[in-house]
């Protein structure tokens, strides 16, 4: 120990150190009694037995530092083992750095009361130096506090994460499952949610809504699941539909696919799975969310699976052989009369006579044997040209 004071005056203060050395067992009591005054120690948070072992093992690395002796590395563990303690039990690190810092007061007093007056006084560096070693303390104990805070958050979310993904997974009946649900994602189990699967190749495009309120974020089967919610009938309506969400404005320019809106967070894999299937059917061109009802066919062609190729070629492969320049004439045409269900307007859109537009159906009947204009053989033929497309691109 350095200090600023005569011989004496030095030497009784090192011999009331190493006093309070060989007391440290009643100094830990008298911490842990002004401990309990604050909160959550008052009520308990923390074991009296652990809060007095951690006080005597505080208050022998204190004063072995005042005293000049050897503080061991055993100490600077204990110091952080105790804050990692402190976490684990969640108490607030305010009231932890407030138990900390105790020390300094605690010691003191003990110094004024076993210490003449011109002693103490004369010590004018010991007040730093007694800092100092509690501070020493501190840091260690909040070193270890964040270490456990850290790992706790991780695996606190990781076990939200699992609910979510559990949950999704299921067919969204458990009822205890989708009260934990509701309650990571902060909905009322009654609420709407929109339902939106993001597709990998557009992840990050959706990155920016992780910060919006009400807005959940889940990594899910090889893209990003989209989840928001509002109370029972809250949801804005596209107009003139029947249930039909509104897009959030972020993910209006995102590829991916959107389910029916979830009314209760117990319909939300149901919906979740509609929208992974329209986003599995997204050509790569695409460029904005997509519903079931304008991605259909894509689906349906994603759903024959093996059979897309026999289809296309079944159905395609008069007209699939033609010079690429009339074959590619044909399926403009087929595409615009398909959009519009009008000669005149698919005539307004190829640039031609309407008579053109007429021969070019013409012709494509006789490649296929499906007439466009008729509803039944135009959607076999639709279907056929969305599965071509999708085994070729």
């Amino acid at each position: 120990m350095h200090s600023v004071g005569n011989a004496a005056e030095t030497a009784a203060v090192r011999s009331v150190l190493l006093e309070l050395l060989g007391d440290v067992d009643a100094i830990a009591e008298r911490f842990v009694v002004a401990l309990t005054q604050v909160v959550p120690y008052s009520d308990g948070a923390v074991d009296r037995a652990q809060l007095l072992a951690d006080g005597v093992n505080t208050y022998e690395r204190v004063l072995r530092r005042l005293v000049g002796m050897p503080v061991p590395e055993r100490f600077v563990e204990l110091s952080r083992g105790l804050g990692r303690h402190r976490a684990q039990l969640d108490v607030p690190l305010s009231a932890v750095t407030t138990g900390t810092r105790l020390h300094f007061r605690i010691v003191w007093e003990e110094l004024a009361e076993r210490l003449p007056p011109d002693a103490l006084v004369a010590m004018v560096t010991l007040p730093v130096q007694l800092w100092q070693a509690v501070e020493e303390h501190s840091t260690d104990v909040q070193i270890g506090y964040h270490e456990a805070a850290t790992a706790l958050a991780f695996e606190r979310d990781r076990d939200r994460r699992r609910v979510v993904e559990a949950f999704l997974d299921s067919d969204g009946e458990d009822g205890e499952l989708l009260a934990r649900a509701a309650g990571v994602l902060g909905a009322g189990t009654g609420d709407d949610v929109f339902v939106a699967f993001v597709p990998g190749r557009a992840r990050q495009a959706v990155t920016a809504l992780a910060a919006r309120g009400g807005v959940h974020l889940h990594e899910w089967h090889g893209g990003t699941v989209v989840l928001a919610h509002r109370p029972r009938g809250t949801w804005p309506l596209d107009a003139g539909t029947s249930g039909r969400p509104v897009v959030p404005a972020a993910l209006r320019a995102v590829p991916c696919g959107v389910g029916p809106l979830a009314h209760g967070v117990g319909r939300v894999p149901r919906a979740l799975r509609v929208a992974q299937q329209v986003a599995g059917a997204l050509p790569a061109t695409a460029a904005a969310p997509a519903r079931l009802a304008g991605a259909a066919v894509a689906v349906a062609a994603s759903a024959l699976g093996g059979l897309r190729e026999d289809l296309a070629r079944d159905v395609l492969h008069e007209l699939l052989v033609l010079a690429p320049p009339e074959r590619d004439r044909l399926l403009e045409t087929v595409d615009a009369y398909a959009a519009t269900g009008s000669v005149a307007t698919t005539a307004e859109r190829t640039f031609c006579h309407r008579n053109t537009v007429l021969n070019r159906l013409r012709r494509v009947a006789e490649c296929t044997g499906l007439d466009i204009t008729v509803p039944a053989q135009a959607s076999v033929l639709l279907l056929a040209l969305t599965a071509w497309r999708w085994q070729d691109g």
